[in-house]
């Protein structure tokens, strides 16, 4: 990994995509790349390396399926990964890190 960059998995409402992501070296600047991420309105999967980040409406559309339609996580993830790639979701190479 560069130094301030990095690839990012992001998961959306519309999809699972993959992001070369520039972190802020700047003086003074917030080191915590998880609050960056949360300062971007995505929620990070870890708070030490994060490598994939969920929106936060993603988040909520989950809360809503799960709560009113009884969806499981498996089955709104592959919802997404239809959104994705409605040809071949099971072919999405960043699923493998997530």
């Amino acid at each position: 990994m560069q130094l301030g960059v990095s690839n990012l998995v992001i998961v959306h409402s519309t999809g699972v995509y993959s992001h070369s992501v520039s972190w802020c070296q700047c003086p003074g600047a917030e080191k915590a790349w998880h609050l960056h991420l949360m300062k971007a309105r995505l929620f990070p999967t870890s708070i030490t390396h994060p490598r994939s980040a969920f929106t936060f409406n993603v988040l909520d559309n989950f809360l809503i399926d799960a709560l009113e339609c009884k969806t499981s996580a498996m089955s709104f993830y592959q919802k997404l990964c239809w959104f994705t790639n409605n040809a071949f979701p099971d072919k999405i190479p960043v699923s493998n890190f997530i």
